[in-house]
């Protein structure tokens, strides 16, 4: 009790000539009290009291700064009840209706709250606290309201930098990422960002590819906080983008190794894997590719480089493994593009001689898949090109002719468009040429290879062909 009397002795004494202070200077006396509330709760609420006496009793900016004080500490009822003392006082009191949208919003009444601030700006247009406050509750739901809501504060107070920070920010949540950054480039010319605005820009600069800018602002946020992990994970993804792998894959080590990580995305892993592949360290980039699948085996592009990383090592088997699991996760979606990929990836591995066991079920997948291309796109050569080259693998020694027609009628198609690759043309008349002088049909195969003389005048192949049939 001697405890208790002492210290509201001291709390009192602080507050004896706080009814003759200027406006303002209480502010401080309310910050001391409010340190007290969770304490001793008696104690700061005796000194609010001694606070209000006298003239300060009717003092609505010094009722909502209390208010404020209790509301900080979660206390929703008594700040509600100092927010009505202020209304009761003043009805046009818009900052006490500015503290009731607080109190809502803390209470998770987002109507009341909305329903607040737009009478704070019904009482005083000017009300700024009001204007973005009101903005931040619907940029969830209607964010397009609330930058109307900004540009006519933004009329008011043009050189207000909260305004262009919450703009940007909700365009941001828009997926207007051009406009984001015009507004985060004026909030950098007027306002004092702190770190949490430099690892926005810097992604809102990452999202819209412009990767140069954004490193520039991780660098410059890194300096203040060099272990903040948004800016070390936007460090990596840029020098990746950005091609500078090795410099990249140092900040990627360094990103795996640090304690400040609380949980990494699967995206950390793709691009980790990505800075090894280019590196040249291509095991240890299918292990990080790996971990991204663990984390989401949704991604369809993760599938596709890891595919193409299996492929760069000559590993079809585990190309062919992944890619099944690729085809398995977008069996929705099944296009031309994928169908052509998974033929390719068999044709491949039935070329490899350490897989000849296995080469007629490659063959078999191969065609299969080279079928269906064509029927998807039968004006494409690539359908019947490869079928036709799947074909000569069955068929090494053309005694079945098992490609011809495969090869007649992607040479067609490739004749009706005299731009396309010479090599893919002389290709197709080669196996022909070939085919007709197997059948001793001298003839119709010297026809072919003087086609390819006509286009590919060096050509040595058929230079022998013609001569050996004089």
């Amino acid at each position: 009790m001697k405890k208790y009397i002492a210290l509201m002795t001291m709390v009192g004494s602080a507050f004896m000539v706080s009814a003759q202070m200027p406006a303002n200077e209480w502010t401080y006396q309310v910050s001391k009290a409010a340190v007290l509330i969770k304490t001793q709760p008696d104690a700061a609420e005796d000194a609010f009291n001694k606070l209000l006496k006298g003239k300060n009793g009717k003092n609505t900016s010094l009722l909502v700064e209390i208010g404020r004080a209790y509301l900080s500490v979660g206390d929703i009822s008594t700040a509600s009840a100092y927010a009505e003392r202020a209304k009761d006082i003043d009805s046009h009191c818009a900052d006490a209706y500015v503290l009731s949208g607080d109190i809502a919003l803390l209470d998770k009444n987002v109507n009341q709250a909305s329903s607040d601030y737009n009478q704070a700006i019904y009482l005083d247009e000017d009300c700024s606290e009001a204007y973005l406050k009101y903005a931040e509750v619907y940029q969830g739901v209607n964010p397009q309201y609330s930058i109307e809501m900004l540009q006519r504060l933004e009329d008011k107070l043009p050189d207000d930098s909260r305004i262009d920070k919450q703009m940007g920010d909700i365009y941001y949540g828009m997926g207007q990422y051009g406009k984001a950054i015009e507004a985060y480039d004026e909030y950098w010319e007027n306002g004092i960002p702190g770190i949490q605005d430099f690892t926005r820009y810097a992604t809102l600069l990452y999202l819209n590819k412009e990767f140069n800018e954004s490193l520039a602002v991780v660098l410059e946020g890194l300096a203040l906080d060099m272990d903040n992990e948004v800016l070390q994970r936007l460090s990596m993804y840029n020098h990746y983008e950005l091609g500078k792998y090795e410099e990249g894959l140092k900040n990627a080590k360094l990103f795996f190794a640090s304690n400040n990580v609380p949980e990494y995305v699967y995206l950390d892993y793709v691009y980790y894997g990505r800075l090894l592949n280019q590196n040249q360290q291509c095991e240890e980039a299918v292990v990080q590719y790996e971990k991204a699948l663990e984390l989401d085996s949704t991604q369809a592009d993760v599938y596709h480089e890891l595919t193409a990383l299996y492929e760069k090592k000559q590993d079809y088997p585990q190309a062919i493994a992944v890619y099944k699991r690729y085809l398995e996760v977008t069996k929705e979606k099944e296009d031309i593009g994928d169908l052509f990929l998974w033929g390719r990836l068999n044709y491949y591995a039935a070329t490899n001689p350490t897989l000849k066991d296995q080469q007629s079920s490659y063959l078999a997948a191969a065609d299969t898949a080279f079928t269906r291309v064509m029927e998807y796109a039968p004006e494409n050569y690539l359908g019947s090109f490869w079928r036709a080259r799947t074909h000569s693998l069955i068929d090494p020694e053309t005694t079945e002719g098992l490609a011809k027609p495969y090869y007649e009628r992607a040479l067609a198609i490739l004749e009706q468009h005299p731009d396309t690759s010479v090599s893919l043309k002389v290709e197709c008349l080669s196996y022909l040429g070939y085919y007709y002088f197997v059948k001793e049909d001298y003839p119709q195969s010297k026809e072919y290879w003087i086609k390819i003389l006509a286009i590919e005048p060096d050509n040595e192949t058929a230079k022998t062909a013609l001569e050996g049939m004089k």
